[in-house]
């Protein structure tokens, strides 16, 4: 029994100190710097593969609601929340950051009669959240969290019968790709990071997080949580899904922030990132 307890401690120790490097690095001037470093925001080709899975899933909780409730989780600066809300569901955003919501407010002004918003830790809203959802957001949100898996059951307790849970734009875990596609990945990345100032410290991290060492004080090792566990486990989300009795499909494709390398990669064929759909049997 303590041994469970000093693991949920050191858990939430992990959450609390990826939660306020994520207030850290999303201020203004990030919030201001987001869509260069977005590419599911940034590129054409992965707006329109959002918007597809996004009306798919919308349209199927139309069968079953007049106007689907959405909890978008992690809703950032509010590109991924407003093609739902011009879908015509109602949506609750959460985010930590104050001036990503802003950002977000402003973005989505149109639909505010549809739009609540809620500054805080995610795993706090949903544990404080007693209200039951149609769909569940994860939009570039998972990688940025160390438990990202309990975060995930605590979603589906707040979906009701055919309820569904959508993450997108999170890195597939790196030991499942091909020795190519990481490659690949890793120059893509590269040779747009080398345009964006801090090189030296850049390398630096980089040789560092090479030889396993990874920085609780260090903000840029905290939110981008991937960095320090391998990616995304794709299959431990499916793995998730089906034990909780839910069908599922896996979307996988290729992104990156440079958009000669995004055209190319995906011309390709390279696969290095995922969508996830999750949805709740009727009568579950």
């Amino acid at each position: 029994m303590d041994a469970v307890k000093d693991k949920s401690a050191d858990t939430e120790k992990l959450n609390q100190i990826a939660a306020l490097a994520n207030i850290g690095v999303y201020n203004s001037t990030m919030t201001k710097k987001y869509i260069d470093g977005a590419p599911h925001v940034k590129h054409l080709s992965l707006r329109r593969l959002y918007s597809r899975l996004a009306t798919q899933i919308y349209d199927s909780a139309k069968l079953h609601i007049e106007q689907p409730r959405v909890l978008d989780l992690g809703a950032g600066e509010g590109s991924t929340t407003l093609v739902f809300l011009g879908l015509g569901a109602k949506v609750v955003a959460t985010d930590i950051s104050r001036d990503q919501l802003d950002a977000l407010q402003n973005k989505c002004g149109a639909f505010r009669d549809n739009l609540n918003v809620i500054c805080g830790d995610t795993n706090d809203v949903l544990k404080s959240d007693n209200g039951s959802y149609d769909i569940i957001v994860a939009c570039s949100f998972l990688h940025h969290i160390p438990n990202y898996l309990g975060l995930i059951e605590m979603a589906i307790d707040r979906l009701g019968p055919g309820g569904q849970f959508f993450s997108f734009q999170d890195p597939l875990r790196y030991d499942s790709l091909s020795l190519f596609a990481r490659a690949f990945s890793k120059l893509a990345y590269f040779s747009w990071r080398a345009l964006k100032g801090d090189v030296v410290g850049g390398i630096k991290r980089y040789i560092r997080r090479s030889r396993g060492i990874y920085l609780d004080d260090c903000p840029e090792d905290n939110a981008e949580y991937h960095v320090a566990r391998n990616g995304v486990d794709q299959d431990a989300i499916v793995s998730l899904l089906s034990g909780r009795s839910m069908d599922y499909e896996i979307k996988r494709y290729f992104s990156t922030q440079n958009g000669l390398f995004q055209w190319l990669g995906s011309l390709l064929g390279v696969k290095n990132t995922f969508s996830i759909v999750g949805k709740k049997r009727l009568g579950n």
